[in-house]
């Protein structure tokens, strides 16, 4: 009997992976390719120096960007990212701490913030750190997240109120049909032209740093309108907000800018773009998990916020893997776009 238990496990699981196979294939992806969970999060158990935080951090400059024949094309471990949250959930409970020890409200924006932008920003990081180009420098990824955060906020809102003023769809589901092009639109005008982050994988970061943005305002402007009458209901929200965010905004804007990226192949943008197959199939999937995501669908067990969020991870790996063959081309010198630094 366990045998046939054991054999009826392995089949399901060999089931599961072949759907998610086919999910990640969605516009001509490369699927999952030769993920291993283990192995992807491998490097955060093992040990790393602060030089080695430093080298991480210090890319994309003329001086610091590798050439292509020394980028290495093993599958990325990330692990500073895991570093980035660790820190930043305690720094974010010993404000808690702190508050609930003298209940002085100057501390209520200490945890606002740091509740706020702590996963968005550590969740970043794993998309900086998946960027094995090294050609994406830090104050270009933090100015995203300010400046790109705050137009898709813009945008989403002008959107939210011409729906609103000609009587149209309703209901939290519309955010996924309005919010998703905001942030693309912020993405486009920021980057205008993506020559000199031409990759894929640039494109994945880029995204990121948008949505990282987007959630990180957002979950900032909830929290203070809570915590204005409960200071309970303010750090529920930024738990909830928190724990969510990995498989929320930040995941589907990078597949957008990944996916577009794409398209654009190092060139200027152009409407045309979208129309492709391999653009408007991550997106639209985008779109359809943001929609589900918001919609009032009850599936136990945060049901509907794992299905989503293993669709858009699925997705946003197999981008990945294109990312790298990208590179791996590159780096055996086939023609793969025209880009001047």
């Amino acid at each position: 009997m366990p045998d046939k238990n054991n054999a009826k496990q392995k089949e399901s699981w060999k089931d599961s992976l072949n759907i998610a196979d086919e999910i990640g294939r969605i516009g001509g992806g490369e699927g999952l390719g030769d993920f291993n969970f283990k192995r992807f999060f491998g490097g955060i158990y093992k040990d790393h120096s602060e030089e080695e935080v430093e080298q991480s951090l210090i890319v994309g400059t003329s001086t610091t960007t590798p050439s292509i024949e020394n980028i290495s094309l093993d599958y990325p471990q990330p692990w500073l990212f895991f570093r980035l949250i660790t820190g930043s959930v305690i720094l974010f409970y010993s404000f808690i701490a702190v508050y609930d020890q003298f209940e002085n409200a100057n501390l209520l924006p200490g945890i606002i913030f740091t509740g706020s932008f702590a996963v968005p920003i550590s969740t970043l990081f794993l998309f900086f750190e998946l960027n094995i180009r090294r050609n994406v420098p830090i104050w270009q990824v933090m100015r995203l997240v300010l400046s790109g955060g705050l137009l898709s906020l813009f945008i989403a809102l002008v959107l939210f109120q011409n729906v609103a003023a000609f009587e149209g769809p309703s209901g939290a589901w519309v955010a996924g049909l309005l919010e998703e092009p905001a942030k693309l639109i912020a993405l486009v005008v920021l980057i205008k032209d993506n020559k000199k982050y031409p990759y894929i994988l640039n494109g994945l970061l880029l995204g990121a740093a948008v949505g990282c943005g987007f959630a990180a305002f957002e979950s900032a402007g909830y929290a203070l309108r809570l915590g204005m009458t409960d200071i309970d209901s303010l750090v529920q929200i930024i738990q909830l907000r928190g724990v969510l965010s990995p498989f929320a905004h930040i995941v589907w804007t990078a597949i957008a800018g990944a996916a577009l990226w794409r398209v654009q192949r190092g060139g200027e943008f152009s409407f045309g773009l979208l129309f492709k197959k391999e653009f408007f199939a991550p997106f639209l999937t985008v779109v359809f998990c943001h929609a589900i995501w918001n919609s009032g669908s009850i599936i136990p067990f945060w049901g509907k916020f794992i299905i989503c969020g293993v669709i858009a991870w699925t997705v946003a790996l197999s981008l990945l893997n294109l990312g790298i063959k990208q590179i791996a081309d590159e780096k055996a010198g086939k023609k793969v776009f025209r880009c001047t630094n």
